[in-house]
């Protein structure tokens, strides 16, 4: 048992075993993902995070109409091609939007977080990882590496939960080569093909 605890520590190999742990395995995993995930566009990147985000809550089994809200919400983000209907739809973000963004916990949340297992901190996390993806390039120059490690952060928190990593193959198209990062305007068809093939449940163990 101390050299199994030990593998998951550092994902060092059991000793006579000739493999290397799980948590070695994840770690591989993920920065392979990860790489694949690099060309894709802002929009594409915050998409994968938001599917995590989605299967997470649903793991916890945390409800609540802010919650549709705020998922609703940023999936009209793909949409938004004209400044005046972006400025209207960022406007409208949101109460959860607004504590990924380091605001306080929205007040209607505050009693489900202990029966579903979930502290603020690790909440914040969850719903940080996509807010910022986009939030935190509306205003500025296109950040890759700060949104890859925004999307890693929601792929860590997928691996802990026993959470599959969505196909990346559905925005393959949309690159952070193109349009400032932001990749070329999608079709309401696309966006609601990139939402349904996303859609992402526990592994099974």
């Amino acid at each position: 048992m101390a050299l199994l605890l030990n593998c998951i520590r550092s994902g060092i190999p059991v000793p006579g075993s000739g493999k290397p742990c799980a948590t070695k395995n994840r770690t591989v995993k993920l920065d392979a993902y990860l790489e694949q995930a690099r060309p894709l566009s802002l929009t594409a990147r915050a998409a994968i995070s938001l599917h995590i985000t989605e299967a997470y809550f649903l793991k916890k089994g945390l409800k609540h109409e802010i919650v549709d809200e705020f998922f609703d919400h940023l999936w009209q983000h793909p949409l938004q091609q004209e400044p005046k209907a972006f400025s209207e739809w960022e406007a409208r973000r949101g109460d959860l939007v607004d504590f990924g963004l380091t605001d306080d916990l929205p007040d209607d949340l505050e009693g489900l977080l202990e029966p579903a297992g979930i502290t603020v901190e690790e909440l914040f996390h969850v719903v940080e990882a996509p807010v910022e993806i986009l939030w935190g390039n509306f205003f500025r120059t296109a950040d890759d590496e700060t949104s890859l490690a925004y999307l890693k952060n929601s792929l860590v928190i997928a691996e802990r939960n026993g959470i599959i990593f969505p196909t990346l193959s559905p925005y393959k198209e949309s690159l952070f080569a193109d349009n400032h990062g932001w990749g070329n305007p999608i079709s309401q068809i696309t966006r609601d093909e990139w939402r349904k093939s996303g859609s992402i449940g526990a592994l099974g163990h």
